[in-house]
């Protein structure tokens, strides 16, 4: 997260590039990287994780801020 100038624009920013980023096919395609040979991911957790992730961008910023500020 050090990539952001002020609290405002990693409040702004933050769950539009979690939006973007956490989907379910990033999902799948980080779990086959690490997959033992010839297995493949289950597709329910592929859209377990998708339903988990949906809309979540603003608890990611508020997850955040509370775990490092008062």
């Amino acid at each position: 997260m050090g990539k952001y100038a002020s609290w405002a624009e990693l409040e702004r920013d933050v769950p539009r590039a979690y939006g973007e980023k956490a989907t379910p096919e990033a999902y799948r395609t980080g779990m086959q990287g690490i997959a033992p040979t010839g297995m493949r991911i289950k597709e329910g957790r592929v859209t377990h994780y998708g339903d988990g992730v949906k809309g979540k961008g603003d608890e990611v910023v508020a997850g955040f801020k509370r775990a490092m500020f008062e």
